[in-house]
């Protein structure tokens, strides 16, 4: 067994190579940032709907009924739904604000007449892609 003692001096001037230190912690953050930039994420709307006769039906402002239309899925307590969009109605108003009212076939065993928080995921795109958007604009 080696033991090597040192006194206080010796510990105080030791050289640390801080240079190859900042390249490996620049190489190891470059890397996770261009990792990072291959991630695909969804842009995600909240809403809240009610369940009628074995079907979700949540109202969409106009501004946002692309995201049913580009939605990939929605979750619902946790779990993820898959749904296909069963009817959407003509423009209603209320509040001075005009939204559709939107109903969903999925496949749950959610009591009828129950109010739900519910998750929509659309428009899938890599972080880069977004990150090109907020800064060029688009």
């Amino acid at each position: 067994m080696l033991v090597v003692i040192m006194s206080y001096d010796e510990l105080i001037n030791i050289k640390y190579h801080v240079y190859q230190v900042f390249i490996i912690l620049v190489g190891i953050a470059l890397i996770v940032s261009l990792y990072a930039l291959k991630i695909e994420v969804y842009d995600v709307y909240n809403t809240k709907g009610y369940i009628k006769n074995s079907n979700l039906v949540i109202n969409i402002p106009i501004e946002n009924s692309d995201t049913i239309i580009n939605g990939e899925y929605l979750v619902i307590n946790d779990e993820k739904y898959n749904f296909e969009v069963k009817n959407i109605s003509d423009v209603l108003l209320s509040n001075n604000v005009n939204y559709q009212e939107v109903v969903l076939e999925i496949a749950s065993d959610i009591p009828e007449n129950s109010i739900i928080d519910t998750i929509i995921y659309h428009d899938k795109e890599k972080v880069a892609t977004k990150i090109k958007k907020i800064i060029f604009g688009g």
